[in-house]
């Protein structure tokens, strides 16, 4: 019997281990939303999709080589993994980690919510340049 309790307790290690990599994260209840980091010349651009959110509930931060993206989703989301042990999860919120391009002027990045996504715009900064006198 004892040997039977490891194993299930193997298994079950194993399947957060599954669900870690998939961007779930069982010990806060968050996803992992698709997110996508373009270089657009003169700024950065960040896009996320946070469906079934309200803007109210989406949280940004930004420090000088990482952002934070989270949010609260409206409803719960339940996955439930079937076999010889069945799984239940449920997750309420989405939240994302990005390490950011050096460069990055953060005093002017700006943050949009509209139908579903998150977009984060982030300038680049400004290289001091000599002038010429005339």
């Amino acid at each position: 019997m004892k040997d039977a309790v490891k194993m299930l307790g193997h298994r079950l290690l194993s399947i957060g281990d599954e669900l870690e990599q998939w961007g779930l994260d069982l010990a806060d209840g968050s996803l992992e939303p698709l997110c996508y980091l373009e270089d657009r010349g003169e700024y950065f651009l960040v896009s996320a999709e946070l469906p079934i959110v309200d803007k109210k509930d989406v949280h940004v931060f930004l420090t000088g080589d990482a952002l934070e993206i989270s949010a609260r989703m409206k409803r719960t989301c339940t996955f439930r993994r079937m076999g010889s042990v069945e799984s239940q999860y449920e997750f309420r919120s989405l939240r994302k980690a990005l390490a950011l391009p050096s460069g990055i002027d953060a005093d002017k990045a700006r943050a949009r919510f509209k139908k579903g996504i998150l977009e984060i715009k982030l300038p680049k900064k400004t290289h001091p340049r000599q002038l010429d006198v005339e």
